[in-house]
């Protein structure tokens, strides 16, 4: 995520954001059907919205060639 780009809501009636981290934007966006969010220079908008912390997942196939430990098997 560049630290020049921040997250909009295009929703023509939307008086949230803008947010510094796109997961924010996509969370607001989420619980309204008719709502989506763009990305927009920082330089453009005010009072920007720090960034919800989140965690690193771990994303590697834990079914790993069937083994019960997956990507973490050692000897499969």
């Amino acid at each position: 995520m560049s630290d020049d780009i921040v997250f909009v809501c295009t929703a023509d009636d939307c008086t949230e954001g803008p947010w510094e981290g796109s997961h924010d934007a996509m969370a607001h966006c989420s619980e309204h059907p008719d709502h989506g969010y763009t990305g927009r220079p920082r330089v453009d908008v005010d009072d920007v919205i720090p960034a919800t912390a989140t965690r690193k997942r771990d994303n590697r196939n834990l079914q790993h060639k069937g083994h019960p430990k997956g990507a973490f098997a050692q000897d499969d």
